[in-house]
Protein backbone atom coordinates (compact mmCIF):
# COMPACT_ATOMS: atom_id res chain seq x y z
CA UNK A 1 0.00 0.00 0.00
CA UNK A 2 2.85 2.07 0.59
CA UNK A 3 4.39 1.48 -2.75
CA UNK A 4 2.06 4.02 -4.77
CA UNK A 5 2.33 7.08 -2.28
CA UNK A 6 6.47 7.10 -2.82
CA UNK A 7 5.93 6.71 -6.73
CA UNK A 8 3.61 10.10 -6.56
CA UNK A 9 5.58 11.67 -3.55
CA UNK A 10 8.81 10.74 -6.61
CA UNK A 11 6.93 12.19 -9.40
CA UNK A 12 5.98 15.26 -7.44
CA UNK A 13 9.50 15.53 -6.71
CA UNK A 14 10.81 15.08 -10.36
CA UNK A 15 8.30 17.46 -11.63
CA UNK A 16 9.31 20.17 -8.93
CA UNK A 17 12.90 19.66 -9.73
CA UNK A 18 12.24 19.98 -13.28
CA UNK A 19 9.88 23.38 -12.90
CA UNK A 20 12.95 24.71 -10.73
CA UNK A 21 15.48 24.12 -14.00
CA UNK A 22 12.97 25.16 -16.17
CA UNK A 23 12.70 28.53 -13.75
CA UNK A 24 16.28 29.09 -13.92
CA UNK A 25 16.62 28.48 -17.06
CA UNK A 26 14.07 31.06 -18.52
CA UNK A 27 15.96 33.32 -15.69
CA UNK A 28 19.21 32.88 -17.60
CA UNK A 29 17.18 34.15 -21.37
CA UNK A 30 16.12 37.33 -19.29
CA UNK A 31 19.42 37.93 -18.26
CA UNK A 32 20.45 37.42 -22.00
CA UNK A 33 17.80 39.93 -22.77
CA UNK A 34 16.23 36.92 -24.93
CA UNK A 35 12.98 37.61 -23.61
CA UNK A 36 11.03 35.41 -25.87
CA UNK A 37 12.17 33.00 -24.92
CA UNK A 38 12.26 33.67 -21.29
CA UNK A 39 8.68 34.21 -21.98
CA UNK A 40 8.30 30.85 -22.62
CA UNK A 41 10.60 29.32 -20.43
CA UNK A 42 8.30 31.26 -17.10
CA UNK A 43 4.66 29.87 -19.20
CA UNK A 44 6.37 26.45 -19.31
CA UNK A 45 6.79 26.84 -15.30
CA UNK A 46 3.47 27.88 -15.07
CA UNK A 47 1.84 24.72 -16.75
CA UNK A 48 3.82 22.52 -14.76
CA UNK A 49 3.24 24.35 -11.22
CA UNK A 50 0.16 26.39 -11.95
CA UNK A 51 0.42 30.42 -11.02
CA UNK A 52 2.72 31.47 -8.37
CA UNK A 53 3.78 35.33 -7.87
CA UNK A 54 7.15 35.22 -8.48
CA UNK A 55 6.80 33.04 -12.05
CA UNK A 56 4.05 35.68 -12.81
CA UNK A 57 5.74 38.58 -11.99
CA UNK A 58 8.86 37.64 -14.09
CA UNK A 59 6.26 36.72 -17.38
CA UNK A 60 5.14 40.10 -17.06
CA UNK A 61 8.66 41.68 -17.10
CA UNK A 62 9.84 39.58 -19.87
CA UNK A 63 6.56 40.38 -22.08
CA UNK A 64 7.08 44.27 -21.25
CA UNK A 65 10.77 44.11 -22.19
CA UNK A 66 9.58 42.65 -25.19
CA UNK A 67 7.38 44.82 -26.08
CA UNK A 68 4.09 42.97 -25.37
CA UNK A 69 2.11 45.12 -23.44
CA UNK A 70 -1.02 43.77 -22.81
CA UNK A 71 0.50 40.48 -22.13
CA UNK A 72 2.31 42.52 -19.38
CA UNK A 73 -0.74 44.46 -18.15
CA UNK A 74 -2.45 40.59 -17.55
CA UNK A 75 0.37 38.63 -16.04
CA UNK A 76 0.93 41.57 -13.59
CA UNK A 77 -2.75 41.88 -12.67
CA UNK A 78 -2.63 37.99 -12.00
CA UNK A 79 0.15 38.47 -9.61
CA UNK A 80 -1.66 41.11 -7.93
CA UNK A 81 -4.64 39.46 -7.28
CA UNK A 82 -1.78 37.26 -5.26
CA UNK A 83 0.21 39.47 -3.70
CA UNK A 84 -2.32 42.73 -3.62
CA UNK A 85 0.36 44.99 -1.08
CA UNK A 86 3.32 43.66 -3.42
CA UNK A 87 4.91 47.12 -4.28
CA UNK A 88 6.85 46.31 -7.13
CA UNK A 89 4.22 44.39 -8.73
CA UNK A 90 2.20 47.85 -8.29
CA UNK A 91 5.12 49.91 -9.43
CA UNK A 92 5.43 48.00 -12.43
CA UNK A 93 1.87 47.77 -13.27
CA UNK A 94 1.54 51.53 -13.35
CA UNK A 95 4.40 51.69 -15.63
CA UNK A 96 3.26 49.74 -18.21
CA UNK A 97 -0.04 50.93 -17.93
CA UNK A 98 0.87 54.54 -18.67
CA UNK A 99 3.58 53.14 -21.69
CA UNK A 100 0.71 51.82 -22.81
CA UNK A 101 -1.90 55.33 -22.78
CA UNK A 102 -4.24 53.47 -19.51
CA UNK A 103 -5.34 55.18 -16.89
CA UNK A 104 -3.61 53.84 -13.72
CA UNK A 105 -6.18 51.76 -11.53
CA UNK A 106 -5.93 51.29 -7.45
CA UNK A 107 -5.16 48.02 -6.03
CA UNK A 108 -7.25 45.62 -3.69
CA UNK A 109 -6.13 46.05 0.11
CA UNK A 110 -7.00 42.08 0.40
CA UNK A 111 -6.79 39.67 -1.98
CA UNK A 112 -10.30 37.66 -2.54
CA UNK A 113 -9.01 34.71 -0.75
CA UNK A 114 -7.82 36.72 2.27
CA UNK A 115 -11.40 38.12 2.14
CA UNK A 116 -12.59 34.10 2.16
CA UNK A 117 -10.39 33.45 5.19
CA UNK A 118 -11.57 36.96 7.15
CA UNK A 119 -14.87 36.28 6.70
CA UNK A 120 -14.90 32.23 7.57
CA UNK A 121 -12.58 33.30 10.35
CA UNK A 122 -14.92 35.65 11.62
CA UNK A 123 -17.63 34.10 11.50
CA UNK A 124 -15.84 31.21 13.50
CA UNK A 125 -15.43 34.17 16.15
CA UNK A 126 -19.48 34.03 16.01
CA UNK A 127 -19.96 30.34 16.80
CA UNK A 128 -17.52 30.99 19.58
CA UNK A 129 -19.17 33.60 21.35
CA UNK A 130 -22.42 31.89 20.86
CA UNK A 131 -21.18 28.46 22.49
CA UNK A 132 -19.56 30.62 25.16
CA UNK A 133 -22.96 32.22 25.94
CA UNK A 134 -24.42 28.73 26.11
CA UNK A 135 -21.87 26.82 28.13
CA UNK A 136 -21.59 29.99 30.51
CA UNK A 137 -25.32 31.23 30.48
CA UNK A 138 -23.82 34.91 30.13
CA UNK A 139 -24.35 37.43 27.58
CA UNK A 140 -23.18 40.73 29.01
CA UNK A 141 -21.95 44.21 27.24
CA UNK A 142 -18.23 42.55 26.35
CA UNK A 143 -19.68 39.57 24.36
CA UNK A 144 -22.78 42.03 22.80
CA UNK A 145 -19.48 43.91 21.43
CA UNK A 146 -17.39 40.88 20.65
CA UNK A 147 -20.84 39.86 18.62
CA UNK A 148 -21.04 43.40 17.02
CA UNK A 149 -17.80 43.52 15.56
CA UNK A 150 -17.29 40.26 14.17
CA UNK A 151 -20.40 40.56 12.80
CA UNK A 152 -19.62 44.11 11.08
CA UNK A 153 -16.29 42.43 10.29
CA UNK A 154 -17.75 39.33 8.08
CA UNK A 155 -20.74 41.78 6.66
CA UNK A 156 -17.92 44.13 5.36
CA UNK A 157 -15.55 41.01 3.78
CA UNK A 158 -19.01 39.43 2.34
CA UNK A 159 -20.06 43.06 0.95
CA UNK A 160 -16.43 43.19 -0.74
CA UNK A 161 -16.18 39.54 -1.96
CA UNK A 162 -19.89 40.35 -3.69
CA UNK A 163 -18.42 43.44 -5.22
CA UNK A 164 -15.19 42.03 -6.54
CA UNK A 165 -17.80 38.77 -7.99
CA UNK A 166 -17.98 40.74 -11.40
CA UNK A 167 -14.12 40.96 -12.02
CA UNK A 168 -14.29 37.39 -12.32
CA UNK A 169 -15.30 38.47 -16.04
CA UNK A 170 -11.98 40.91 -16.28
CA UNK A 171 -9.86 40.36 -19.17
CA UNK A 172 -7.24 42.39 -20.78
CA UNK A 173 -6.76 43.06 -24.70
CA UNK A 174 -3.70 40.72 -25.65
CA UNK A 175 -3.62 41.87 -29.21
CA UNK A 176 -1.97 45.12 -30.71
CA UNK A 177 -5.53 45.97 -31.67
CA UNK A 178 -8.64 44.33 -31.39
CA UNK A 179 -11.66 45.03 -33.95
CA UNK A 180 -15.07 44.81 -32.40
CA UNK A 181 -17.66 44.10 -34.24
CA UNK A 182 -21.25 44.55 -33.84
CA UNK A 183 -22.25 40.80 -34.35
CA UNK A 184 -20.91 37.79 -33.96
CA UNK A 185 -19.26 37.98 -37.53
CA UNK A 186 -16.61 39.45 -39.35
CA UNK A 187 -17.88 40.34 -42.67
CA UNK A 188 -19.12 43.73 -40.95
CA UNK A 189 -17.03 47.08 -40.28
CA UNK A 190 -15.59 46.98 -36.85
CA UNK A 191 -17.64 49.49 -34.98
CA UNK A 192 -14.83 50.38 -32.67
CA UNK A 193 -11.41 49.14 -31.84
CA UNK A 194 -9.87 48.18 -28.69
CA UNK A 195 -6.35 48.90 -27.37
CA UNK A 196 -3.35 46.79 -26.32
CA UNK A 197 -3.85 46.30 -22.40
CA UNK A 198 -7.39 47.96 -22.95
CA UNK A 199 -9.50 45.62 -19.83
CA UNK A 200 -12.68 44.55 -20.82
CA UNK A 201 -15.55 43.13 -19.40
CA UNK A 202 -16.56 39.54 -20.91
CA UNK A 203 -20.48 39.47 -20.98
CA UNK A 204 -21.51 36.79 -23.81
CA UNK A 205 -19.85 33.80 -25.29
CA UNK A 206 -21.01 33.07 -28.57
CA UNK A 207 -19.39 30.39 -30.38
CA UNK A 208 -15.58 31.68 -31.93
CA UNK A 209 -16.70 35.36 -30.48
CA UNK A 210 -16.73 37.12 -27.33
CA UNK A 211 -19.18 39.97 -26.14
CA UNK A 212 -17.20 42.03 -24.21
CA UNK A 213 -17.67 45.63 -22.44
CA UNK A 214 -15.45 48.44 -22.51
CA UNK A 215 -14.51 50.54 -19.61
CA UNK A 216 -16.66 53.80 -21.71
CA UNK A 217 -19.65 51.34 -21.90
CA UNK A 218 -19.27 50.38 -25.51
CA UNK A 219 -19.80 46.37 -26.51
CA UNK A 220 -18.80 44.59 -29.19
CA UNK A 221 -17.97 40.99 -29.84
CA UNK A 222 -14.38 40.20 -30.92
CA UNK A 223 -12.17 37.05 -31.39
CA UNK A 224 -10.93 35.13 -28.47
CA UNK A 225 -7.67 35.56 -29.54
CA UNK A 226 -8.28 39.44 -28.99
CA UNK A 227 -8.11 38.89 -25.35
CA UNK A 228 -7.46 37.08 -21.91
CA UNK A 229 -9.46 36.69 -18.58
CA UNK A 230 -7.30 37.66 -15.64
CA UNK A 231 -8.63 34.88 -13.79
CA UNK A 232 -8.80 31.82 -15.99
CA UNK A 233 -11.80 29.55 -15.69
Amino acid sequence: MKTPSLIIAALALLAAVEAHAEFDQANAAFAEKRYAAAASGYEAVIRRQGFSVPVLFNLANAFYCDGKLGRAILNYERAQLLAPRAADIDRNLSVVRRKAGLADQPAHWLSSNELSWLASMTLGFIAAGFLFRQVTKRAGLAWRGWIAVNACVLLAAMIALFLRFPQGDRAIVIAETAPAYIAPVTVTQPIFTLTEGQPVSIRKVNGDFLLVEAGDGRRGWVTPAAVERVTPM
